[in-house]
């Protein structure tokens, strides 16, 4: 499971080399998104209640990962805006409550955006069908990476010497 951090920044940062910068919803976009499978070539698109009416009805309610493939994050993360909220490690209310992030096929679009923050009161072990997490990798330290390291390392100590 992320941090909320984490989370946050892989759904909303514009990745763009300046730490401030933050689209308001997940899909790289500062406006509501629509909730319409047939527009998913446009962009900007998430499994959200809109209008009062579902992305995809009973029974299955959630689409697949990937299924608004032009609304992606800057950082190339799917689908964190609607389908499922997603547990992260906040601690909440002085715990065991942790945070939720990202709405479900349940929520309006306020749940999608920046400011929006679940989980008051919700303990991680109450399963929910609009509740999920997300699988995340730390990524090792490239080998070429820690050679070119070492490599610097000698190179200045033998002009010490």
């Amino acid at each position: 499971m992320t941090s909320e951090d984490e989370w946050y920044k892989a759904a909303y940062h514009k990745n763009d080399g300046v730490t401030g910068n933050y689209w308001n919803y997940p899909t790289s976009s500062d406006t509501v998104p629509s909730n319409d499978l047939l527009s998913t070539d446009l962009g900007n698109n998430a499994n959200f209640l809109q209008d009062g009416g579902y992305t995809i009805g009973s029974p299955y309610w959630r689409t697949e990962v990937g299924e608004f493939e032009n609304s992606y994050s800057p950082y190339g993360t799917f689908d964190q805006g609607g389908n499922v909220c997603e547990w992260n490690e906040a601690i909440l209310n002085g715990g065991p409550s942790r945070g939720l992030r990202g709405g479900s096929f349940t929520s309006y679009d306020d749940s999608l955006r920046a400011s929006g923050r679940y989980g008051y009161g919700l303990h991680p072990s109450h399963e929910f069908g609009d509740t999920g997490f997300r699988v995340v990798e730390v990524p090792e330290p490239c080998s070429a990476l820690v050679l070119t390291i070492g490599g610097l390392s000698v190179v200045a100590r033998r002009r010490r010497a």
